[in-house]
């Protein structure tokens, strides 16, 4: 139980696609998400099995400390675009950016 992780996404161009990414409580007891940056997510992308983008590489979030506590059957939700996708299969893996929950990650194939 605690939180668990589900990916899934919508087409929104010819070369682009929607992810929705959620995490929810399905334990009985409130588990608490720490987040220690302004980043909520990381995801990792590969098309045709070669890895092209990581979502946190090169970049900077706002330093921030933030805890949020998640209820009984709450939700955390993303909408994550991924724009300007080359032909081929594609394979995405997301994460929750919190260390305290590794397993709070869902990945998911799809063709352009």
């Amino acid at each position: 139980m605690g939180l668990e992780a589900k990916l899934t996404y919508s087409e929104s161009g010819p070369d682009s696609v929607m992810l929705h990414f959620v995490v929810e409580n399905t334990g009985n007891v409130p588990e608490k998400v720490t987040f220690r940056s302004g980043q909520r997510y990381d995801y990792i992308l590969y098309r045709d099995g070669v890895r092209i983008e990581q979502f946190s590489e090169g970049k900077m979030f706002t330093m921030i400390y933030e805890e949020i506590m998640v209820d009984p059957g709450q939700e955390l939700s993303f909408d994550i675009p991924l724009k300007n996708l080359q032909p081929g299969h594609h394979k995405v893996m997301v994460l929750l950016a919190d260390s305290d929950w590794p397993g709070a990650r869902d990945r998911l194939e799809f063709d352009i």
